[in-house]
């Protein structure tokens, strides 16, 4: 859910290739609360830490991601190809997560395009939620509060911008 402005993106292409998970503070399936009480899967299921569960229906957290990104790229009006059907013309762009927790998501955008490559990081922070908020409803929509801020952030900074919107 975004409330930007976003029409500069229409009908831009890009190719959203796969998003690397680099951060030491997660596993392939979860990140993490600062205090380690509660663990975020994709979907998005938060569990308290004492609690047994498999992972068969979980995706990993770089997968999440991408396609957080690819969602939000395409409504954003952006022509978004992949692996599986590349548009070797449009500018290529993948995120390298760095940090995944409850409270922050810092991550590095990169941007390959004729003529060069373009690499940025990003942070996002939110304050911890008091101990008496912490239950599941309140977690999972931090979290894709947090997701969407992440993705709002890289479309609106002009640099961005600039690079996926002119030649």
């Amino acid at each position: 859910m975004f409330t930007g402005d976003y029409s500069v993106y229409k009908g831009k292409r890009v190719y959203l290739i796969n998003f690397n998970n680099k951060a030491t503070d997660t596993s392939i399936w979860y990140y993490y609360s600062l205090d380690k009480k509660f663990s975020y899967s994709k979907p998005l299921d938060f569990y308290p830490k004492d609690r047994k569960w498999g992972v068969t229906d979980n995706d990993a957290n770089h997968n999440h991601f991408w396609y957080a990104f690819r969602d939000a790229f395409t409504r954003a009006g952006m022509l978004v190809s992949d692996e599986d059907k590349p548009d070797i013309t449009a500018p290529v762009m993948w995120v390298t997560l760095l940090s995944i927790t409850d409270v922050n998501y810092h991550v590095m955008v990169t941007v390959e395009k004729s003529g060069g490559t373009v690499t940025k990081d990003y942070n996002i922070l939110e304050p911890p939620l008091a101990e008496k908020d912490r239950n599941p409803a309140a977690l999972e929509q931090r979290a894709y509060k947090m997701t969407n801020k992440l993705i709002a952030t890289i479309l609106e900074d002009p640099g961005f911008q600039k690079l996926l919107t002119e030649p």
